[in-house]
This record gives structure tokens, C-alpha cells and sequence, in this order.
């Protein structure tokens, strides 16, 4: 960590100072015992992997509308003498898509930016946190700050009416992690104490005491993004974590209001993530309750007569991406790939925690293909498994699986975008609405908290 100096610049490296790791010989030793997993060296697709969208069944009606979601995060120091002082900032869009306005423009020799404009309804969720150094008032660490901040923005903001808290205790109940009523939540343990050891406690959804330290307990503790948080460092990954789950817990807001009011409405609704359909780190065991929602609501719908909408991740980058670019030329277009964990473990991933686990088993409500467009694109997507039974008759790999994918398919068709590589028009506009400019929107952050925490000049 570089000095300051009188002038506020910061000290500068020696020009000459890389050159004892260059000269180290222990440095070489290490490197030369080093290997990589995968490289980018590709020979050939197998056959057997592929799969012409042809041959799949007939996708149905096509979808009108497209929901897609993307969050932007970013953490600011709030005063030049004090780095470590900083403010998070967080925003999440969601972008309702009406896709007949996008295909009456494709049979236009010049794209109407206006009908392009009037066809995209967007909605945002702004939220700012403490970050190191500090504290909402009356509160005394940044975790606390947090889990009150956060239970209070759960509690409040809502979607068409439906608070995200709501949707929360559902997907918590359908986990397991509350009571029998479902009107308390279980904490596995104290949230208030890292000291304390009480296990098991039942949590109203307005908030409790705990029984043993006396601290305050929340519902939305259960989400455990506070155990990521800290008090004297940067906040991002706790901050990536919350805007995950936030982007996740939105979509499935909207899925459930179209669900409760307009399932018919619902069939011709398509949600599309950026990024896979998984939740990672403490909030991984999420992901068996949103497999469970989904199902449930698949089921219902299937009884009313109804199709399931097309839910779907689109990864931009990461290894699977990574990997996809290299295969690109092995691949014809409109050809789904599929992604048998063997192949994951082998050609793609650098290792696997056990022998006999699968890929994404404890992450992911959703499974991994590669999907080559009409239009060229290769695609990482996430497709959900709708119905158990399916599962017992056949590989978890096998698009047989994956009722919504001809739907899926034929959609990524029709909303490729030339404007960025491997894009989709709904993916691009949640990102446009979502972003914040990495240099002036972190200027303007910056600003507007020293305004706000008194210390500007």
C-alpha cells in the first residue's frame, strides 16, 4: 500500500522494482511446477453433443413480452484524507420488453428509436449502505447497520404492491427455514452476536430478541449477507451478494404477481437474468427453494391448462463464456450444445469437490447449455428443469429435461443485438438502465455523500 504525499499524490514505484521477483529463483521454481486446467487449445466438438433446434419440439405460441433484470454496484470513499471511509451504492433494473414493437421494426429498412423507446418499460430499485467506517445512527457496527438496512429495504420496497419481504419468507418457507405457520422464520443461529451460541431461533416477521445475548434479531437475517460484511474493509463482495439476490428475488416478484393475477398472461412472459440462474456463497441454499417455487408454479399452471414461461440466464463472460468463444467455429447455427459434467470437469472447469458430485448441485436452478442463434451468437445460457419426473427418466443434460427450451431457443433467435458481442436486446437495455458509469457516476456517488455525511469542503 502506497504513501500519500504532502501533495495528496501517491507514492510512486521504483521503475527497476520488479526485477528481484524477475531474478528470483524460487519465483521460476514455483512457476515451472505450476499447470493449467484448461487452456484455450480446442480440437473438436463431439457429434453427440450437438443438437439441431429443429429437431426439438415445437416451441407453441411465440412469447410477447420479455422481463429482463440487471444489477450495477459500486463503493466510494467519502473523504480523499480518509480512503477507508466509504458508501456503497447499489441499483437493480428490471425491463419489461414488448417484443410484437421489436418485430414490427425488423421488417423496417431503419430501426424507429422512438418505437424502440415506447416498447421498453423500466422500473429501478436505488439503494445506498454504509460501508467501513460507517454506521447508520444509533447503531454501532457497519454489519448491524446492514441487517437493519436491509430489512427495512425488504420490508418496504415492494413490487406491484407485493414487498419484497413477502416473497423472501415464501421462498424461505418452501426451504425449510421457517415454522410450521411460516409466519416465523428459523435462524440457524444468533445473527446479533458472533460470540453468541444460541441455535434454532424463531424470528417473527417484524424482528425478535434472542433468547440468550438479548440482541436484536432479524427475518432477512437469514439470508446471511451480514456474515460478509465488514467493518474496517472494503464491502463489495457483500454488496455483489446482495445485488444477486435482489436480481433474483425481483424476477421471481414479477413471476408471482403475473402468477396470482394473470397466469394465462404469465405463458407469454419471458424472464431473462444476466447471469446464470445460481446463487453462490452463504446464499447458495436459496437456490433449492427457488427450484421448489418454480416447480410449484410450473405444476399450477400445467393443471390450468397453461405453459410455463421461459426463464433463462445469459452469461456475458466467466470460463463457460471463455470456452464457448473457442468453440464457436464447431458449431452451426441454431444448434443447442449440450454440457454433460464430464465434459465440464474435462474441457472447461479445473476441478471438481468430489468424485461424486455434480455440477452446480448446491448453486445453480438451472442448467447449462451452449446455444448457437440464427443470427450467429453463441450463447451461455441457464434453463430451468420445471418437472422432477423428467429428471428420473433422463440425464440431467438432456434437453428432454428442460420443457421450456424450444421456447427459450426460439426467443434468443429473435433478440440478438450486433451492438455488443454475444448480446440480447433485453440483457443490453436492463444493463443500460441498471450501470453506473464507472468514473463519473462514482465522481457524482462521491458528491453526493460527502454532501450528505458532512464532509464537504
Amino acid at each position: 500500500m502506497p504513501y500519500r504525499t504532502k501533495r495528496g499524490s501517491w507514492e510512486q514505484a521504483r521503475r527497476l522494482g520488479h526485477v528481484p521477483i524477475v531474478e528470483s529463483e524460487f519465483v521460476k521454481e514455483r512457476l515451472e511446477s505450476y499447470r493449467i486446467y484448461n487452456d484455450a487449445t480446442v480440437g473438436h466438438v463431439a457429434d453427440n453433443l450437438l443438437i439441431s433446434a429443429e429437431d426439438l419440439p415445437d416451441s407453441g405460441p411465440s412469447v410477447k413480452w420479455a422481463l429482463s433484470f440487471d444489477g450495477s454496484s459500486q463503493e466510494v470513499a467519502v473523504n480523499e484524507e480518509y480512503p477507508s471511509t466509504r458508501v456503497c451504492y447499489l441499483q437493480v433494473a428490471g425491463v419489461l420488453v414488448y417484443l410484437q414493437e421489436m418485430r414490427s421494426q425488423s421488417r423496417q429498412t431503419f430501426v424507429d428509436p422512438l418505437a424502440i423507446r415506447n416498447a421498453c418499460q423500466e422500473s429501478l430499485l436505488s439503494i445506498v449502505l454504509p460501508s467501513s467506517n460507517v454506521c447508520r445512527e444509533g447503531i454501532d457496527t457497519v454489519r448491524d447497520s446492514w441487517r437493519v438496512e436491509l430489512f427495512e429495504m425488504f420490508r418496504d420496497y415492494n413490487v406491484e404492491g407485493q414487498p419484497l419481504l413477502d416473497l423472501c419468507l415464501q421462498l424461505l418457507k418452501l426451504g425449510g427455514r421457517t415454522s410450521q405457520s411460516g409466519s416465523e422464520v428459523i435462524l440457524h443461529r444468533c445473527s446479533a452476536s458472533k460470540d453468541c451460541s444460541t441455535m434454532d431461533i424463531a424470528v417473527p416477521r417484524t424482528g425478535g430478541v434472542c433468547p440468550q445475548c438479548g440482541g436484536m434479531l432479524l427475518p432477512t437475517d437469514a439470508l446471511r449477507i451480514h456474515e460478509e460484511v465488514q467493518d474496517l474493509n472494503t464491502n463489495m463482495t457483500a454488496l455483489g451478494r446482495l445485488r444477486d439476490v435482489l436480481e433474483h428475488i425481483i424476477m421471481l416478484c414479477y413471476l408471482n404477481y403475473l402468477f396470482e393475477r394473470q397466469p394465462r398472461v404469465l405463458s407469454s412472459v419471458a424472464f431473462i437474468m444476466d447471469g446464470p440462474l445460481a446463487l453462490f456463497g452463504p446464499q447458495a441454499p436459496l437456490k433449492r427453494a427457488i427450484v421448489s417455487y418454480l416447480r410449484f408454479v410450473a405444476r399450477e399452471l400445467r393443471q390450468g391448462n397453461y405453459r410455463p414461461p421461459v426463464i433463462v440466464g445469459i452469461e456475458k463472460g466467466g470460463q463457460f463464456a471463455e470456452h464457448a468463444a473457442q468453440i464457436t467455429n464447431y458449431i452451426p447455427e441454431r444448434t443447442l450444445m449440450r454440457l454433460p459434467d464430464n465434459y465440464i470437469f474435462e474441457r472447461i472447469l479445473t476441478t471438481r469437490s468430489s468424485g461424486s458430485s455434480a455440477f452446480g448441485e448446491d448453486t445453480y436452478y438451472g442448467r447449462k447449455f451452449f446455444y448457437k442463434s440464427a443470427t450467429g451468437q453463441l450463447l451461455t445460457i441457464t434453463v430451468p428443469c420445471l418437472d422432477s419426473g423428467l429428471l428420473d427418466r433422463h440425464s440431467p443434460e438432456d434437453p428432454a429435461c428442460y420443457t421450456t427450451l424450444p421456447s427459450t431457443l426460439a426467443l434468443l433467435d429473435e433478440i440478438g443485438t450486433k451492438l455488443y458481442e454475444d448480446a440480447v436486446i433485453p440483457i443490453a437495455l436492463a444493463h443500460n438502465f441498471a450501470a453506473i458509469p464507472l468514473k463519473t457516476g462514482s465522481k457524482v456517488l462521491t458528491l453526493l455523500s460527502r454532501e450528505f455525511l458532512g464532509q464537504g469542503n
